[in-house]
């Protein structure tokens, strides 16, 4: 389960990273930060903070996507192309790759080292001696908040102006 959530994350970045609509970017920002929320709450350790994260990121990029889509034009989906294809061929083979087990059955330990450095590794990013950088982070993003809202009530207008 944890290795599908890895490899999950790892295509929705792929895809973040390759789209070129602003629908396409908040769904793969929404699905990537389930997903996370998802895979820190499978760690047991910090359950709460799972569902905190995944309601503040759903909230910012919400906001975030309605700044973005009433400033961006109405693009239409493409269709996939051949750099497409062999993006969705090179993200089938890491997934593979991280799924040890299912192709090396006697790999099997290698996956759970995998898994345990990947816990350790989301306990320390969690653990308090982080924060006050998660301290900066929120006050920047307050901050950042108030002077959008103090714009906005400003020049009483939208961001974009219409002809």
């Amino acid at each position: 389960m944890i290795n599908l959530l890895i490899f999950s994350l790892i295509s929705l970045s792929v895809v973040f990273i390759f789209s070129k609509t602003p629908h396409v970017l908040v769904l793969s920002l929404i699905l990537s930060t389930l997903f996370s929320s998802m895979l820190m709450g499978l760690l047991k350790s910090f359950p709460w903070s799972a569902y905190v994260l995944f309601l503040v990121f759903l909230g910012g990029v919400l906001i975030l996507f309605t700044y973005v889509s009433s400033l961006s034009s109405n693009l239409l989906f493409l269709k996939l192309n051949k750099n497409s294809a062999f993006m969705f061929t090179i993200l089938f083979s890491v997934g593979l790759f991280f799924n040890t087990s299912f192709i090396l059955p006697d790999c099997a330990s290698l996956s759970f080292n995998m898994q345990t450095n990947f816990e350790s590794f989301i306990k320390e990013l969690m653990s308090p001696d982080f924060a006050l950088v998660y301290l900066y982070l929120f006050m920047y993003l307050l901050l950042t908040l108030i002077y959008v809202v103090v714009m906005m009530k400003t020049y009483s207008a939208p961001l974009r102006f219409f002809k």
